[in-house]
């Protein structure tokens, strides 16, 4: 796919993009199946901006491209390409020859997004496993998945075209079996093992359960330890729609700690609360799914952070 195979780990604030479909395709259609780490959203702002041109001249979303095409892209320089790429080191949990898994930490965005253009999780992958095979094609990583910024745990980073094509369609199809550890606010009942409530996407609690577009969402939950003011779960999300167990947490009335957009406020004291990180905490622990390389099932597990907090 055109796009796919540049290098992220490089300073770049223009791309050329030679199209070289056939059948006639708007612009903005191409340009977000062209570039798969940029929003739709993004790039249709940036189209308005005049910051998208093709064979030269300012374009309209509508526009159709078609082989012979060049597509100009004037891109946000964002931050300066990260000094320290060759002193990171991000957990490795899981790798063989088609794909790798890491623990990705806290604080971090997987992909660019805004002026956040180089000090991503997939930069920096770039920058360590970026390369030309022998026979020539691009060795590119390119996630299988997402994670929210705070989130941390397993993450799925394919190093082969064929495997990301395959497992992509794994979580896409929910064929991947996920699990996540959590602290929520509030003695969470027993009895509530299964949460089935459309949501759509929101910036806060309120447009998320009220969204135009509510999309069929279940989530089970198992209670791991009930503390005094607080319950330590563990989350499967049968659906992956947009933060969904965040939101389904909040919407039954326990939302994560720390989650200040989705109910969580920070004068509760929980996030202050000494030893305990500031951030929303939630944390990828498990996740199961279908090696199409090793005919196989894999099983890949992380431990919570050093600073997610010891509940026993």
């Amino acid at each position: 796919m055109i796009g796919r195979g540049r290098n992220l780990s490089e300073r770049r604030d223009r791309l050329r993009l030679d199209v070289k479909s056939t059948e006639p395709r708007r612009l903005d259609s191409y340009l977000v199946e062209s570039l798969p780490w940029k929003s739709r959203n993004r790039l249709q702002k940036l189209i308005r901006e005049q910051g998208v041109t093709v064979n030269g001249e300012p374009a309209k979303a509508s526009r159709r491209v078609r082989a012979g095409d060049v597509i100009d892209l004037h891109l946000s320089p964002g931050v300066d390409v990260p000094a320290d790429y060759d002193e990171r080191t991000i957990e490795t949990i899981y790798e063989d020859e088609w794909l790798l898994a890491v623990s990705k930490p806290p604080n971090m965005l997987v992909h660019p997004v805004g002026k956040h253009v180089y000090d991503t999780l997939i930069n920096y992958l770039h920058f360590r496993y970026h390369e030309t095979g022998k026979d020539g094609d691009e060795v590119t990583p390119r996630l299988c998945h997402r994670l929210d910024r705070d989130t941390t745990g397993v993450l799925v980073v394919a190093k082969s075209a064929y495997v990301h094509r395959d497992v992509m369609f794994q979580f896409e199809n929910r064929l991947v079996r996920k699990r996540y550890s959590t602290v929520v606010e509030g003695r969470f009942p027993d009895t509530l093992r299964r949460i089935a409530i459309p949501i759509g996407e929101g910036r806060c609690l309120r447009s998320a359960l009220e969204h135009d577009m509510l999309r069929s969402s279940e989530t089970l939950v198992e209670v791991v330890r009930a503390l005094d003011d607080h319950s330590v779960l563990r989350c499967s999300p049968s659906t992956g729609r947009q933060n969904q167990i965040r939101v389904h947490l909040a919407a039954v009335g326990h939302p994560v700690v720390g989650d200040t957009r989705y109910g969580a406020m920070p004068t509760a004291g929980h996030p202050a609360r000494s030893g305990w990180p500031s951030r929303y905490l939630l944390h990828a622990e498990f996740l199961r799914f279908w090696h199409p390389r090793l005919h196989a099932a894999v099983e890949i597990s992380a431990p919570p952070p050093a600073d997610f907090p010891r509940l026993e």
